[in-house]
């Protein structure tokens, strides 16, 4: 008997059977909610653990309700116990929304802080947190190490630790900051409490119950249970040790109503250029091979190439061909591709819904480039994707008709429920088998009303096979030490845990690398996958049978996803491999000839440099004529241009499909599009006016054709009879912004918002589109009408990036609004166009604005908008508006100018202080920035460019402004000092406004550092 146990039957008392009831639990607070038996059981173990431990793991299977039985226990804490708390909740980022949601509904009496938000908004949450009594805290693992200092003054009488796989590694900084806390009892949520070896097994049990399982004993528990899977004493002796402190339920056991799940696994060839490069990555360093060291980073980094030729090619740079077009090849030279396609237009006829998995980003890239091709919908969740856009992307495949969701398996996997999908596809396997287990369970879970189907798609005689056949290994020890029976299966995985790297790699040449010809073949989807009806798949009853039946078989079959239909994996390459592979060095060793001829090699990538097997056998040729040459040059021309027509043809029928579609979409809906047509679409000549565009731009304006420059607001614009054109630029996710030209607009009128979002949900919104209405339903001019026109000539993608405005489509919007404002007669009115955004062109901007309007005799005006010390409507920024994201604009009743200044042939730099649309007053809102710089007004002297656009940036989002020129406005001059000529212009300036302060750049650093206006007295320039 190890000392582990010993002390487990000396400080462990036998809990005390519960009677707590759901009834009780009600009385106690909880609502919304009616627990399931297995659920009510898991409480009533939590609430005995409550009472005589330090801590214990809830390691239910992914889907099983841990949450709900978490907050089932707090509220029994609060409620029965009279546990004052706090208690304090910490989850992955992914799901905190989700915790959120249901603490609200379970638990709407207890208080609940949402620790989130930036600094500014935490700083306010702790003040808020020390002058009111509350429960429970709720934050994610980043912000409780950032803010660990300020978390460590409370006494958490419990402490939530969800996905606590985190934990695993005893030495993280989670870890070590949570020992550092004061805590009471220690509650880990984990559907997989073991990924890969008994030290993590120990590292959840040190965080719980220190006392009996000490931090220095690692080394010791592990080595007094390394037979487990061998000696079955050892065995049940560990399952004595884990028993008071880990509660394990799989859904099999206990979910018996959830729809049965199916895993498949399908084998794929490979393309000839797959093969062509699998075969140069493996000789690309024959060294490695040579080496004692079977695992090394150099094996790994082999590894991780092959992994990723078996995907796709096209992940190396290089081996696209170009033009880099949409086409047929996307899917032709990739045999996982060809698969793939054959199975989604299956199950679109069908009518599933797909949660794709893979564990490369650049993989779902292709991927996405090929849903686009074939026109399926989708929606995509990675690394990459913020906290609001997850649960958006969530939120629409949840209630929406998309076919697809395109996930990362890590930033996917956890905590995500997707149950309206039935069909998972995983296009490659993780090492780790827990990560795939959990992203399966993403739709296979409480909530799910349809058979599930899970797919693994494996490139035949190719690594992928081998990790797969270790994921098995990894799995089977998660059995043994969590789950009773299965201990016979030692020898395979500590085969699997012992396995060269260097014989994964050599696994299956010989029967991949035979023939270089292409191995894909037609599959016969519909008896691979299964029939389904309605939607749904029919279950074979043969195959999907219940835990204790599968546990009668023989030991080798596995009642998990990894059990793949019987087949037994090699643990090592076979003969025929290993002598292929030694063919290969042997080959790959003998100088060629001609070495780099006639091939076509891949450009240089990180880590990869492929030798001398992309090049052509060298072999001697006749020469070719000229005129053979000539004959050749022109067969490949021919064959080109047919080609292209070809793509063309194919290209045009399917927009011409698409704008078919989309009429008959728009026809049942009744909506009418608002968008301009082109001047193609019109038919109209180019006129002669726009003929003389090159000349009219470089000569000097008149009255007539020059662009007048306006104080004021461009949404009550200075016009007298004529109709008014307002232009304002847009994106294309159809979000209306907030902040911003984007309030000021909606202030005016409801049309503007509501036209820009009907059109963005009827899908109407393409670069260079221009949506043109009247904006007079809640105020007009007693003359001429107000119409909005919307420029959409910005693009925001999956990840809610905003690129900066496209000038082609700006010159589109702009040739279309010419001949509106031609019609009406009207003239045009603009904010300065994407003032303040980074690497923005306004001289190009201007040019296009002077070549298709003013220049051409449409009365043309920018607006400057005139801030006063009386703006008091507060926005926040706006995620739609052509700006950075720290940038703002304020608005406030138009001000009446005077004739004299209201216009003038240039642009009045010092008059005006920012162009509309630029930036907005933040003086309150949870979501707005603080406006500590208010009142100042800073004029840059010899700061750096780069240095002044950032400082100048951070200033003007804190309510600050920026001066150009030297005057009486100016409050601050933010100088460097490198040359007494620089002492001498700046004392000139001080004497011109003796008003402005004189300091270094480093105040304004300090300012931003602390969110607060410092004392200038450390900072001011001080000259002999």
């Amino acid at each position: 008997m190890s000392r582990f146990l010993q002390a487990v039957q000396s400080n462990i008392s036998e809990k005390e059977k519960s009677e707590l009831s759901v009834s009780e639990l009600q009385k106690c607070g909880l609502t919304g909610i009616v627990l399931k038996p297995y659920q009510l059981d898991g409480v009533r173990w939590l609430s005995q653990c409550l009472k005589t431990l330090d801590g214990c793991i809830l390691g239910d299977e992914m889907g099983l309700g841990k949450t709900c039985q978490t907050i089932s226990l707090l509220v029994y804490a609060r409620g029965h116990l009279r546990m004052k708390g706090p208690f304090l909740v910490l989850c992955p980022l992914t799901v905190i929304e989700h915790w959120e949601k249901e603490l609200k509904s379970l638990c709407p009496s207890l208080r609940v802080v949402h620790y989130k938000g930036d600094k500014t908004k935490r700083a306010e949450l702790q003040r808020n947190m020390e002058d009111q009594p509350f429960h429970i805290l709720l934050t994610h693992y980043q912000i409780c190490q950032n803010d660990a200092s300020v978390l460590k003054r409370w006494n958490w009488d419990i402490l939530v630790v969800d996905e606590a796989q985190r934990l695993k590694n005893e030495n993280s900084k989670l870890h070590r900051i949570l020992t550092e806390f004061s805590l009471g009892f220690r509650l880990l949520l984990t559907g997989t409490p073991i990924q890969n070896n008994l030290q993590e097994v120990y590292s959840l049990l040190t965080f719980i119950q220190p006392d009996i399982f000490p931090p220095d004993a690692t080394t010791e528990f592990v080595n007094a249970y390394a037979a487990v899977q061998t000696q079955s004493s050892q065995a049940k002796e560990l399952h004595r040790v884990l028993q008071p402190f880990l509660l394990r339920r799989v859904k099999a056991e206990v979910e018996t109503e959830l729809p049965k799940k199916v895993e498949l696994v399908v084998y794929h060839g490979m393309s000839a250029v797959q093969k062509k490069y699998y075969k140069a990555i493996l000789m690309k360093d024959l060294d490695v091979f040579r080496s004692d060291q079977g695992i090394n980073n150099r094996l790994l980094n082999v590894l991780m190439q092959l992994r990723k030729c078996v995907n796709h090619p096209y992940l190396f740079n290089g081996v696209e061909p170009e033009p880099f077009e949409m086409g047929e090849h996307l899917v032709e030279a990739s045999g996982k591709l060809s698969l793939l396609d054959s199975m989604l237009a299956h199950l679109l006829e069908e009518g599933h819904r797909v949660l794709l998995f893979s564990q490369m980003t650049r993989m779902l890239d292709v991927v996405q480039d090929y849903l686009e091709y074939r026109g399926y919908s989708y929606e995509r969740l990675d690394g990459s994707v913020r906290g609001e856009e997850r649960h958006l992307s969530v939120n629409k495949f949840n209630t929406e008709e998309v076919f697809i969701f395109l996930l990362s398996t890590k930033a996917g996997g956890v905590g995500l429920n997707l149950t309206v999908a039935d069909t998972v596809i995983f296009l490659d396997s993780d090492f780790n088998p827990q990560n795939d287990l959990q992203a399966a369970a993403r739709a296979h879970r409480i909530g799910q009303k349809r058979p599930v189907k899970v797919i693994r798609l494996l490139g035949r005689d190719t690594v992928e096979e081998m990790i797969f056949s270790r994921a098995v290994s990894k799995l089977r020890l998660t059995n043994t030490v969590i789950e009773e029976g299965q201990f016979s299966l030692l020898e395979k995985s500590k085969a699997a845990s012992q396995l060269e790297l260097s014989e994964i790699l050599k696994f299956g040449v010989h029967k991949l690398l035979s023939s270089d010809e292409s191995s894909v073949q037609r599959v016969d989807v519909l008896q691979v996958l299964g029939q389904s009806r309605d939607g749904k798949w029919l279950v074979d009853e043969e195959h999907v049978r219940p835990a204790e039946e599968e546990a009668d078989e023989d030991e080798e079959r596995q009642n998990h996803m990894y059990f793949f239909e019987g087949k037994d994996y090699s643990k090592i390459p076979s003969t025929e491999d290993e002598k292929r592979f030694e063919l290969m060095l042997e080959e790959q060793s003998t100088p060629a000839e001609d070495a780099g001829k006639e091939g076509r090699s891949l450009r240089h990538k990180a880590g990869v440099l492929f030798s001398g097997h992309l090049a052509s056998t060298s072999r001697v040729k006749r020469p070719l004529t000229e005129s053979e040459l000539e004959e050749r040059r022109r067969k490949r021309e021919e064959t080109a241009a047919k080609k292209a027509k070809q793509q063309e043809e194919k290209k045009r029928e399917r927009e011409e499909q698409k704008y078919k579609k989309k009429m008959a979409w728009w026809a049942s809906c009744g909506y009418t599009s608002l968008c301009l047509p082109s001047a193609d679409s019109e038919g109209e000549d180019v006129d002669e006016e726009e003929e003389g565009d090159v000349s009219s731009v470089n000569s000097t304006d008149s009255d007539d054709t020059a662009i007048r420059y306006v104080l004021g607001d461009v949404t009550h614009p200075q016009a007298e009879r004529e109709d008014v054109i307002i232009i304002q630029c847009v994106d294309d996710s159809g979000r209306w912004g907030r902040g911003g030209l984007f309030t000021a607009l909606e202030l005016r009128s409801d049309e503007a918002k509501k036209q820009y979002e009907l059109a963005g949900d009827m899908e109407d919104l393409e670069l260079g589109s221009v949506l043109l209405f009247s904006i007079d339903d809640k105020q007009s001019r007693l003359s001429g009408r107000d119409y909005l026109a919307l420029i959409v000539a910005q693009r925001r993608d999956k990840t809610n990036q905003l690129s900066g405005i496209h000038l082609n489509a700006l010159d589109e919007g702009l040739k279309k609004i010419y001949r509106a404002a031609k019609q009406k007669k009207a003239s045009v009115h603009l904010p300065r166009i994407g003032h303040a955004t980074k690497g923005f062109n306004w001289y190009g901007t201007e040019r296009l604005i002077r070549k298709h309007l003013a220049s051409r005799g449409v009365p043309t005006f920018i607006y400057y908008y005139k801030r006063t010390s009386s703006d008091s409507t507060t926005t926040a920024p706006s995620p739609t508006a052509a700006i950075p994201s720290t940038s703002r604009s304020a608005f406030a009743p138009p001000a009446p100018v005077s004739p004299s200044s209201s216009c003038s042939p240039g642009p009045p730099e010092e008059q005006a202080e920012s162009p509309e649309g630029s930036r907005s007053s933040q003086q309150g809102g949870a979501s707005g920035l603080p406006d500590f710089m208010r009142g100042v007004r800073v004029l840059f002297y010899h700061v750096g460019a780069t240095e002044r656009k950032k400082l100048a940036r951070y200033l003007i989002a804190y309510d600050g402004d920026e001066e150009d020129l030297v005057s009486s406005q100016v409050t601050h001059i933010v100088a460097e000092v490198q040359s007494p000529a620089h002492i001498q212009e700046l004392q000139d300036m001080c004497q011109q406004c003796p008003q402005a302060i004189l300091v270094k750049k480093n105040w304004l650093k300090s300012c931003f550092a602390n969110q607060r206006k410092v004392s200038t007295s450390k900072y001011i320039h001080h000259f002999k």
